[in-house]
C-alpha cells in the first residue's frame, strides 16, 4: 500500500511538473507576441475607461438621492400642486403634508447599469392627484435619442468587448500550426496534443480575466454605495462569462477549417449570441404576452379624465355620503372640489399603467429564464440585478408605493375634506422598506451550466486535436 502511494505521489508530480512546463510554453508564446499585448492592452484601456465613468456615475447618481428634497428639481413641482394645505398650531400654516416623495434604492451594483436608473422614474410624489395625469415635469430635458447614443454602462462594454478579445486572442491556434505544417510536427512529439491546447486556452482565460476584474474593481471604487455582495457576485459572473467564450473558441479550434474561417465563424456566434438571440427572446416574450398600447391607454385616460370631470359634483356629494363622520364644506375650495373626481380618476387611471409594469416583469424573466443561450444578455440582466433597476423589482416597487400612497390619502383626504387640514403632530404613514438585494443566482446558475457542457464537449473531443 505504501509503495503504491508512493507511485502515485511520483506521477501526480510528474504530471504537474509536465502541466506547469506547457503553461510557462505557453506564456511566453504569448507574451513574446506583440499582437497579443497591444489587444490585452486596449481591452483594458476601454474597459477602465468606462468603468471610471461608471463609477463616477453611480456616484453622482448617489449624491444626488441623498439631497434634500427643497434642493432637487421637483420642489417647483412640489409648490404648485394644489392640494389641501395643512394647518398647524395657533393657525400658523406649515409644510404641506403632500411634499411626500418616495424613491427606488439603488442597489450595491449601481455603477454596472447607471444609465437605466436615469430612464426610469425613480422618485415618486405622494399625492391626491393621480401622477400618471399631471403633465407638469421638473425633470432634466433631453433628447432621447442622443441618450440612446451615448456611453454604454459597464456591464455592457463588458458584453461587448470581452467576447472579442477571446476571440482576437484564441481564434485559429491548431489552424495556423496546421496551415504551416507545424501541428504534424506537434503531434509526432507529443502523446497528448490536447494538453498543449488546454494550456493555451487557460494562459488566454486567465489574460481575458485579469483586466476584466482589475476594472470591475475600478467601477466599483469611486460608488460609495457599493457593496461585497454586488461585487463578489459580479466577479463570480464575469469570470463564468470568461470561461464560455473561451470554451466556444475552443470548441472552433476542433474544426477542420482555415484560421480566416474559425474567426468568421467566432464573429458570427458573437453576432448570434449578442444581438439575435436577446432580439428572438425579446420577441417570443412579447408574443406570450403582449405588451398593452400606449396609443390605447392614452385614449382611455382621457375617457376616464373627462367622464370623471363631468361627474364632479356627484363624486364630491357622493364622498360625503360614504363619509357621514365628516361635515360637509359649504362653500368648497376647487382643490376639495375636485378631490373625489382625482380619487377617482386615480383609481382607474392605476391598474391601466400598473400593467406595464407587470408586462415588463413578465418579459424580463422570460428572458432571464432563457439568458443561458446569449451570454452577453445574461450580463446586463445580471447587472441590472444588481443595480436594483430590474423589472421586477421596479414593479415591486411601483405596488408598494400605491400601497403606500393608498394609506398616505386614508390618513389625510378626511383631514382634508373637513377643511381643518391636518396638524404638526401627526404622524403619516411610513413606506415600508424594499429588499436591499437581489438574487442573481438564476443567471450565475445557468451559465455555469452552459460552461460546463461546453468543456464537457471539449473534454470529449480532446483527442482531435492529435490529427495533424
Amino acid at each position: 500500500m505504501a509503495g503504491r502511494s508512493a507511485d502515485l505521489a511520483v506521477v501526480f508530480r510528474e504530471q504537474a511538473e509536465a502541466v506547469t512546463g506547457l503553461l510557462q510554453a505557453e506564456w511566453l508564446r504569448f507574451i513574446r507576441n506583440p499582437v497579443n499585448l497591444w489587444v490585452v492592452a486596449a481591452f483594458f484601456a476601454l474597459l477602465a475607461a468606462s468603468a471610471l465613468w461608471s463609477g463616477l456615475a453611480a456616484g453622482e447618481f448617489r449624491a444626488r438621492a441623498l439631497q434634500p428634497q427643497q434642493q432637487t428639481g421637483n420642489s417647483q413641482v412640489r409648490a404648485e400642486m394644489h392640494d389641501a394645505p395643512v394647518a398647524g398650531k395657533g393657525g400658523e400654516t406649515v409644510k404641506s403634508a403632500d411634499n411626500t416623495s418616495v424613491r427606488l434604492p439603488a442597489l450595491g451594483g449601481l455603477a454596472l447599469s447607471v444609465r437605466q436608473m436615469d430612464l426610469l422614474g425613480t422618485e415618486l410624489r405622494i399625492s391626491t392627484r393621480s401622477r400618471y395625469t399631471d403633465g407638469r415635469n421638473s425633470d432634466q430635458l433631453f433628447n432621447p435619442l442622443l441618450r440612446e447614443l451615448g456611453l454604454l454602462d459597464f456591464a455592457s462594454i463588458i458584453a461587448l468587448l470581452l467576447p472579442l478579445t477571446v476571440i482576437a486572442l484564441g481564434y485559429g491556434l491548431v489552424q495556423e500550426d496546421r496551415e504551416r505544417g507545424v501541428w504534424r510536427l506537434v503531434c509526432a512529439q507529443m502523446p497528448r496534443p490536447w494538453r498543449l491546447v488546454f494550456a493555451a486556452l487557460a494562459v488566454r482565460f486567465v489574460m481575458v480575466l485579469m483586466p476584466a476584474v482589475a476594472a470591475s474593481l475600478l467601477a466599483f471604487m469611486p460608488d460609495s454605495g457599493s457593496t461585497l455582495y454586488a461585487a463578489a457576485h459580479w466577479l463570480v459572473f464575469v469570470g463564468l462569462f470568461a470561461g464560455v467564450w473561451i470554451a466556444i473558441s475552443g470548441l472552433f479550434l476542433l474544426l477542420p477549417v482555415s484560421s480566416g474561417a474559425a474567426a468568421v465563424g467566432l464573429l458570427g456566434v458573437w453576432l448570434i449570441t449578442t444581438f439575435a438571440v436577446p432580439a428572438g427572446l425579446s420577441w417570443a416574450a412579447n408574443g406570450m404576452e403582449p405588451m398593452p398600447s400606449r396609443l390605447a391607454a392614452i385614449v382611455d385616460i382621457r375617457r376616464v379624465q373627462a367622464q370623471t370631470s363631468r361627474q364632479q359634483a356627484e363624486l364630491l356629494s357622493a364622498w360625503y355620503l360614504a363619509h357621514p363622520e365628516i361635515s360637509a364644506v359649504k362653500e368648497p375650495s376647487l382643490a376639495i372640489a375636485g378631490l373625489p373626481a382625482n380619487l377617482e380618476l386615480d383609481s382607474k387611471v392605476r391598474p391601466l399603467m400598473y400593467r406595464f409594469d407587470e408586462v415588463r416583469k413578465t418579459h424580463f424573466e422570460f428572458m432571464e429564464r432563457w439568458s443561458a443561450l446569449s451570454p452577453g444578455l445574461a450580463a446586463v440582466l445580471t447587472a441590472d440585478r444588481l443595480a436594483g433597476i430590474d423589472a421586477p423589482r421596479y414593479a415591486g416597487y411601483i405596488e408598494a408605493v400605491n400601497q403606500f400612497e393608498d394609506r398616505w390619502r386614508a390618513f389625510f383626504v378626511p383631514k382634508m375634506m373637513s377643511g381643518q387640514g391636518a396638524q404638526a403632530s401627526d404622524q403619516p404613514p411610513v413606506l415600508s422598506p424594499l429588499p436591499a438585494t437581489e438574487s442573481v443566482w438564476t443567471v450565475i446558475l445557468s451559465q455555469s451550466l452552459i460552461g460546463v457542457l461546453l468543456l464537457l464537449t471539449l473534454a470529449i473531443l480532446r483527442n482531435r486535436f492529435g490529427r495533424p
